[in-house]
């Protein structure tokens, strides 16, 4: 245990991670992503900083997606792709994904419904006063919730998904940096074994024609966060995003952009790749085993 401590304050760094207070009494938090109803609020979200110990996840034990809600995986190859290229993306790229999720998951099935590049630093968010579409995130959250995840499903597979709800299921995000190593506005996620229930506050995220919700989250010192300390091309994070299984495993796993204080003044900027999918596991009515 002495040997783990030891190890653990040699190769963590003391970063701001920016966490989402709970609404006022009475209220629920909400986001208007583009116009806002006149006499409405934008939105009634409040962030606060901690500092937290975000520690190489190279440097202790593996994890797991059942255990922790993430692990680290490799490409064979990593894809020649021209990233500016949309039909390119989906007809080399997600094939590829499909591969890895199915290996890294031992799911059965797995449709990927979307994708976003991001290019950008924290600081430039900083120095703004606010993020641009595309830039890293700067904020604890979840993308899904236990009201977004069946409902999207429902939206991308109509005529599919009362069957596919039958088995279990889960939303997995996969990401990876387009240019490396990544020293910039890393990716750092949050072991959801260290995660309380009470931790996540659903938002509500409002875009023309449609509602969805996620979790912002808000502080707990038991959080425990992890990075994969100058992420290459040839890696990629996958994690559990929503999982409709409710056995103890882990559901939900909180994710941000840092500021890493370590990071060269004359770093590049950061450039990533996140695909969101759902996975199914449709012969196997008691989930999935973790895959080494």
């Amino acid at each position: 245990m002495v040997q783990l401590q030891s190890q653990l304050e040699q190769d963590s760094v003391d970063a701001q991670i920016t966490y989402g207070k709970a609404p006022p009494a009475g209220e629920e938090s909400f986001k208007y992503v583009y116009k806002v109803p006149d006499g409405q609020r934008h939105t009634n979200f409040e962030a606060e900083q901690f500092t937290m110990a975000v520690t190489n996840m190279r440097s202790v034990k593996p994890f797991t997606l059942t255990q922790n809600g993430f692990q680290l995986e490799r490409l064979s190859s990593p894809a020649e792709v021209q990233w500016d290229q949309e039909e390119q993306i989906k007809t080399v790229y997600y094939p590829m994904m499909e591969k890895l999720l199915k290996k890294a998951t031992g799911a059965s099935r797995v449709y990927i419904f979307d994708h976003t590049l991001r290019k950008g630093t924290i600081k430039e968010a900083k120095l703004n006063g606010a993020v641009r579409r595309g830039a890293p995130v700067m904020g604890a959250h979840v993308d899904y919730t236990p009201k977004s995840g069946p409902s999207r499903l429902k939206d991308l597979l109509p005529e599919e998904a009362e069957a596919l709800q039958q088995t279990p299921y889960a939303v997995i995000q996969a990401w990876r940096p387009l240019r490396g190593p990544v020293q910039d506005s890393p990716l750092a996620v949050c072991d959801a074994a260290t995660l309380d229930p009470a931790d996540l506050v659903s938002l509500s995220l409002h875009f023309p024609g449609r509602t969805g919700s996620v979790y912002n989250v808000s502080y707990n010192s038991r959080h425990r966060w992890y990075y994969a300390k100058a992420m290459e091309t040839d890696e990629v994070y996958v994690f559990v995003c929503y999982d409709s299984r409710e056995d103890g495993r882990a559901r939900f796993t909180p994710h941000t952009s840092f500021d890493d204080p370590t990071c060269p003044p004359d770093a590049p900027e950061r450039e990533s790749i996140e695909i969101r999918a759902y996975a199914f596991w449709q012969n196997d009515a008691n989930g999935h085993k973790d895959v080494e």
